[in-house]
């Protein structure tokens, strides 16, 4: 079913992008196609099934230790639940996401995240295929930090088969190539209006933290949104900045533990 939906996601997806793209320079192009694929076999088929495995590993060891889990999710509304559960399964993540984003340079470990999350970055347009552009580290860690709260909260296996599937889907749909405006949907939704800005080269924009939805940006003030379009997507260079290639996929793999004077966002 999960790889159904995928295939269903990239039809309609591809064919939105052709009828109303948002800018025509952001096609796929012939010369980053391998790339594409790398990103989408290693960091979402390989690393996004480990990041699960690890989820529910954890899961079970803690119930074997006695860990009581909850157990009244199915007292309240199936709508009421899914919502709670996608709030839960965002949290951590947006905390990831956002500390990645802070490039400390007088911290190891901020540049780092900060290194590892880059990759995904990396591309100076956004489309279908440029979602799969994200660090196998960096696919684990927003797979394991999504599913193992819901897990260990006893969800049921409907309301975690819909998170999932739901993550994906938006995640396509926020990356994709499609012309949009800004309305209320911004407000419920991860769109492709919000998280193109998060993608700006100007860092007054980069903000959305959220995955799924833009909830936690709204609570804790990271939301950002304008009317029109983002100018420029991609990684804010200067001289000192060293980032790898876009078609060197080994040098992306190996750039988070690449020595360097300084990293910037």
């Amino acid at each position: 079913t999960s790889y159904s939906v995928f295939l269903f996601t990239l039809f309609y997806i591809l064919i939105l992008e052709r009828i109303i793209p948002l800018k025509k320079d952001w096609k796929p192009k012939k010369r980053l196609i391998l790339t594409d694929i790398k990103h989408l076999v290693f960091s979402i088929a390989i690393f996004d099934a480990l990041g699960k495995m690890f989820a529910l590993s954890l899961t079970i060891y803690l119930q074997e230790k006695k860990f009581i889990a909850f157990d009244f999710w199915d007292s309240l509304p199936f709508i009421v639940v899914l919502i709670i559960a996608n709030l839960i399964g965002d949290f951590l993540p947006y905390l990831y996401h956002r500390i990645s984003h802070k490039g400390n340079p007088n911290s190891y470990i901020s540049i780092l995240l900060w290194k590892v999350h880059s990759i995904h970055h990396l591309p100076k347009s956004l489309n279908w295929f440029k979602t799969n552009w994200i660090h196998p580290i960096n696919m684990f860690l927003n797979t394991f930090l999504k599913m193992t709260p819901i897990l260990l909260l006893g969800f049921n296996s409907e309301i975690i088969f819909l998170v999932g599937i739901i993550h994906a889907v938006v995640a396509y749909i926020s990356h994709a190539n499609i012309k949009t405006a800004k309305s209320f949907w911004d407000y419920l939704i991860v769109t492709p209006q919000i998280h193109h800005f998060h993608h700006s080269a100007n860092t007054e924009e980069a903000k959305n933290f959220g995955n799924t939805l833009p909830f936690w940006d709204l609570l804790f003030g990271t939301y950002f949104n304008r009317k029109g379009a983002v100018n420029k997507v991609g990684v804010f260079e200067e001289e000192h900045t060293d980032y790898p290639s876009d078609t060197n996929y080994v040098k992306q793999l190996l750039y988070p533990i690449k020595v360097t004077k300084k990293c910037c966002i």
